[in-house]
């Protein structure tokens, strides 16, 4: 992947996506797979917004069967599978604990029920999905059989618990950025650091025909030019609508999790706090990750912080969903938050669960999609959808789409465990234990490259950070093939040094030394990129 500026202004592409997010780059990745021109700029790092702070999970949409919502339950448990047989080294199957208490409603009988019913929607859950990731079908397990398995579940008036599986995916930021390299090798021409500021309009008839953008790092303005233009720039939809008088009409609500310094065992938990929110307790990187909290109140697009009540609250929550947990704010290491679309019904404001696509065309103003997408699992089914939509807007004859059967880059692998033996037999020497597994779940059959990079340097074959598996050799790769020209692209997105908090100061320093000598940094630069990123981190909290 290259960022050349110089090619997003020398042609007039099909299709220009602005914002890089999982959304931006499924249309993007579809859009070029399917023999589109395509473009795609993002004014920060691809999957540096609400995409990086999810809660790591790939699910199938138990949850909507409470409301008998078989399509989106489908397409839930159909994506899932898709995310399995195209990126198998991302994913792996986790097993998720609910407990069970008297209610007619939530009760063992009902949760029979909605499992029953499960099995029948998801009846192919596993067709054609590798050996290792296939799913067992969900089950009620009894109250002692809680107790042993899962000790975490509050046990006051404890009837059992629903034990049902999906996927977690510990490299979730090399899931997102997949879909740019996906789309590069597709012939989509990338830009990170790119800015839309507002479209550039053709006046009669009103027709957007691109994009007045500026170069965030070197401040060079760009004028992009495309026949379509897909806003897919998540909270900040409206912002770029708001030159043309338009707007998405998507109303916005503040998400949160939390990652923390507790251990957390092999089983996802489930609790119920009392204001009826449903939280999770994930394990990710053998930490605890929390989530999901929401807030009550619909929110402007740049309101993105979440401030100390907000976080006191939602720890308060979690402590009564988990009574043996005792979190303190003590215990948080890094604060995911962002914008999701809500729905506003009778006053109450929720997760919006599907997708919101707005053609303009319908207010006057032709040339341009708003995408604003509800749910990472499914991203790929809503590139598709809006991928037909953006041939049918463009006179294009229909194509079929082959995402859902073409594997992501690395993606050819096929038993994660065989790979990660046969890498240590041919690569372990002079490398950290657990350098190997983690480079094989992160580039999948593709680890050989980086490999072929630290043989180079033997400072390449070392650790970022104590507390990390990554190496050197990552972070160059990041900067030469993946468009790595910040530190933060290079720890917090490329590579999962920078995934469970800010790293200390002596592995930054090896970072920005490492990064800096292969852009050329002088001394001043690596320090402001130093402290670039502990400012990002420090502000995760308003």
């Amino acid at each position: 992947m290259v960022r050349d500026l110089d090619r997003l202004t020398a042609q007039t592409f099909d299709v220009l996506v602005v914002g890089g997010g999982i959304y931006g780059l499924a249309i993007a990745y579809d859009a070029a797979q399917r023999g589109l021109s395509v473009a795609l700029v993002e004014r920060d790092d691809f999957g540096s917004g609400v995409s990086f702070n999810h809660l790591r999970t790939i699910h199938g949409g138990l949850r909507y069967l409470q409301s008998l919502d078989l399509r989106r339950s489908r397409e839930s448990m159909r994506e899932r599978r898709t995310i399995a047989r195209i990126a198998p080294h991302l994913v792996r199957p986790l097993p998720f604990a609910v407990p069970l208490y008297r209610s007619l409603t939530r009760g063992k009988l009902a949760m029979r029920a909605g499992l029953a019913l499960d099995r029948v929607v998801a009846w192919d859950r596993n067709r054609g999905v590798p050996q290792p990731l296939r799913l067992r079908a969900g089950r009620v397990v009894s109250r002692a059989s809680a107790i042993e398995r899962f000790p975490g579940l509050r046990r006051q008036g404890l009837r059992g618990a629903a034990v049902f599986y999906d996927y977690v995916t510990t490299e979730s930021d090399r899931l997102t950025f997949s879909f740019a390299m996906a789309a590069a090798e597709h012939g989509a021409a990338l830009a990170n650091h790119v800015e839309a500021m507002e479209p550039a309009i053709e006046a009669s008839p009103k027709r957007v025909i691109g994009v007045h953008a500026r170069d965030v790092l070197g401040g060079r303005p760009l004028d992009l030019k495309a026949r379509l233009v897909v806003n897919a720039t998540g909270s900040a939809v409206d912002i770029l609508l708001k030159p043309l008088g338009l707007s998405a009409g998507v109303p916005m609500l503040k998400a949160m999790n939390l990652v923390t310094r507790r251990e957390a065992g092999d089983e996802a938990l489930g609790g119920r706090a009392r204001s009826g929110r449903h939280l999770f307790l994930v394990p990710w990187r053998r930490r605890a990750l929390f989530g999901t909290w929401e807030s009550s109140r619909a929110c402007e697009p740049g309101d993105t912080a979440v401030d100390a009540g907000e976080i006191a609250a939602f720890i308060g929550e979690l402590n009564e969903a988990f009574p043996a947990l005792d979190l303190t704010l003590n215990d948080v290491t890094l604060v995911h938050h962002g914008i999701v679309p809500a729905s506003v019904r009778g006053g109450r404001v929720a997760l919006e669960g599907h997708e919101q696509v707005r053609d303009h065309g319908a207010q006057g103003v032709d040339g341009l999609l708003t995408v604003a997408g509800a749910k990472y699992t499914t991203a790929r089914a809503v590139a598709e959808r809006v991928t037909d939509l953006v041939l049918t807007k463009l006179g294009h004859a229909p194509v079929r789409c082959k995402t859902a059967s073409t594997a992501l880059p690395g993606g050819s692998i096929r038993d994660v465990m065989l790979s990660v033996a046969e890498a240590r037999r041919d690569h372990d020497t002079g490398l950290p234990s657990d350098t190997i597994p983690h480079l094989v779940a992160a580039y999948g059959s593709r680890y050989r490259d980086v490999l072929e990079v630290a043989d180079a340097r033997a400072e390449w074959r070392t650790r970022v950070a104590d507390d990390s598996p990554v190496i050197g050799a990552e972070l160059i790769w990041a900067v030469r093939k993946e468009m790595a020209v910040t530190l933060a692209d290079a720890v917090v997105r490329r590579t999962p040094v920078g995934a469970l908090g800010c790293p200390n100061d002596e592995a930054l320093a090896r970072a920005a030394a490492i990064v800096g000598d292969e852009l050329k940094w002088s001394h001043d630069r690596r320090s402001q990129e130093i402290a670039s990123i502990k400012h990002r981190y420090a502000t995760t909290i308003a």
